[in-house]
């Protein structure tokens, strides 16, 4: 049985930035992101919107073009959104400075194709981001937020709402009613 060659993280970044794709790394693997449904899309950019409009002052809302990397354990994704909150902090070993270390808030649209990695796998890295204070996930199919909120015991509280508004710790306002209408298909 052949072994699978394992990219150090330095090797990722040139292979990023060579390919004109968007990839990620965990473990010396890359690995190659799917591109997503246009409803996926359309929820990723409402959400973007969202975040941007209300974003607290000091903070900077981010689309899914922005690469985070948990240095806790090496993992580079791409987020459908995220929001920086005082200073950004690049990854060190980014030397384009194109990565960014200290989301305080993530989001995931979830698909058919990633719901269980964003509610799984990745969620497991997030948590690893000290400055993480909320994680979001988005459900594609019907109208529902998923809120992961750090308490300051250490500790995450979970809310599901699906109808209403969820009012992020961070500013964002999210009407689901608002987010869900006239989605495409």
């Amino acid at each position: 049985m052949r072994s699978r060659h394992r990219y150090s993280y330095a090797e990722y970044l040139a292979y990023e930035r060579d390919s004109g794709l968007k990839h990620e790394y965990e473990d010396g693997e890359i690995l190659a992101m799917a591109g997503g449904s246009r409803r996926h899309n359309a929820l990723a950019s409402r959400i973007s919107a969202a975040l941007e409009q209300g974003r607290a002052p000091g903070c900077v809302a981010f689309q899914s073009d922005q690469k985070v990397r948990v240095l806790a354990t090496g993992k580079a994704t791409y987020p459908d959104a995220s929001v920086v909150c005082g200073p950004i902090e690049g990854d060190p070993a980014d030397p384009t400075g194109h990565t960014i270390t200290n989301p305080r808030v993530i989001v995931e649209v979830l698909s058919p194709s990633t719901e269980e990695e964003d509610r799984g796998n990745k969620w497991q890295h997030y948590q690893l981001i000290d400055a993480l204070q909320e994680y979001v996930l988005v459900s594609q199919s019907h109208p529902r937020v998923e809120w992961f909120r750090r308490l300051p015991s250490g500790g995450w509280e979970y809310r599901d709402v699906t109808s209403g508004v969820v009012r992020l710790d961070s500013g964002a306002v999210i009407d689901l009613a608002s987010l869900y209408a006239e989605l495409p298909v």
